[in-house]
């Protein structure tokens, strides 16, 4: 499968799932409303898809179980607006600055071994059973908006599970800008306490 492909069905694959198991009692969001954010940041309609996670981060209640998805909605299709050109690094530094601490949840990704180069896959190092990252790209490949480094709560065994989709999750400790301030590589986000959730 080309790499690059399974960029994108990231978001819509990923995520619509969750419709139907969030809580409504839970949410001042609305399914509809859900969905209207989660189509924008799919179809990379940066600034629609940063406007409704902005509001929506605000509406949702804090015990919402999509508001770490929709974390991750926000700095996704910033980093997105940055790479257009309609927000500038200093811009993304202020609305990022107040995610450190929080719970963040990314996409639903496949499981490699060894990434030489793969976009858009969960990696892991042989030998190394508490560390994964992702390098997150655009759909065309041509941006990185986030390299993701997760520090595991628990090993996982990343071998046996190689070519299954996963999502990874935990709370923020820090995200740092590229200081270069090259739109081909917008920010790193790390992760502690990360956990693996497997798909199915």
């Amino acid at each position: 499968m080309n790499r690059i492909a399974v960029a994108i069905i990231f978001l819509c694959a990923t995520y619509v799932p969750a419709l139907a198991q969030a809580p409504k009692s839970a949410a001042e969001v609305s399914e509809k409303q859900w969905q209207d954010v989660l189509l924008a940041v799919s179809d990379e309609q940066w600034d629609k898809a940063f406007q409704l996670a902005s509001q929506y981060k605000e509406q949702m209640k804090i015990d919402d179980e999509r508001l770490p998805k929709l974390r991750y909605i926000y700095l996704y299709a910033a980093a997105g607006r940055v790479s257009a050109g309609v927000m500038s690094f200093d811009e993304l530094e202020q609305v990022a600055k107040d995610f450190n601490g929080k719970e963040i949840a990314f996409p639903y990704r496949r499981i490699m071994v060894n990434c030489h180069g793969d976009l858009n896959f969960i990696c892991a190092t042989e030998g190394s059973k508490d560390k994964l990252s992702v390098s997150a790209t655009n759909k065309g490949g041509t941006t990185i908006h986030a390299l993701e480094y997760v520090q595991l709560k628990e090993e996982f065994d990343a071998a046996s599970h190689r070519g299954e989709h996963a999502s990874l999750a935990g709370v923020i400790e820090a995200i740092k800008l590229n200081p270069n301030k090259s739109r081909f590589l917008v920010m790193r986000i790390y992760v502690t306490g990360g956990f693996v959730m497997l798909k199915g």
